[in-house]
């Protein structure tokens, strides 16, 4: 590229920079739901939620899925394996709480 041809290009980019408003307008909203302002309680006296730590109330009290075998990925070992399905703990308010665990 010749000196000319930068000092062209150089001024083309100048000028064109002349022409770009100082302020950008705010894009419109778009879709089908309308902009909406809402706010939301934080803190306070809530019913919901599960405040730590959990406390397993008792190991005998767990439940478990059927027995499964998993082969190794060479197929010498298997193991049989017994998956726990549900453990019941207390939170620190003393409220039950049961943790479910899907069968494998």
């Amino acid at each position: 590229m010749s000196a000319k041809d930068l000092t062209e290009a150089l001024d083309k980019l100048m000028k064109a920079g002349a022409n770009v408003p100082a302020e950008i307008p705010a894009m419109k909203t778009r879709g089908a739901a309308p902009e909406v302002k809402a706010s939301a309680l934080l803190g306070g006296s809530g019913s919901g939620g599960i405040a730590s730590p959990l406390v397993e109330t008792a190991y005998a009290n767990r439940t478990f899925h059927a027995t499964v075998n998993i082969a190794s990925t060479d197929g010498l070992f298997t193991l049989k394996i017994k998956p726990v399905k549900e453990v019941k703990f207390l939170d620190s308010n003393l409220r039950p709480v049961t943790i479910e665990f899907k069968s494998p």
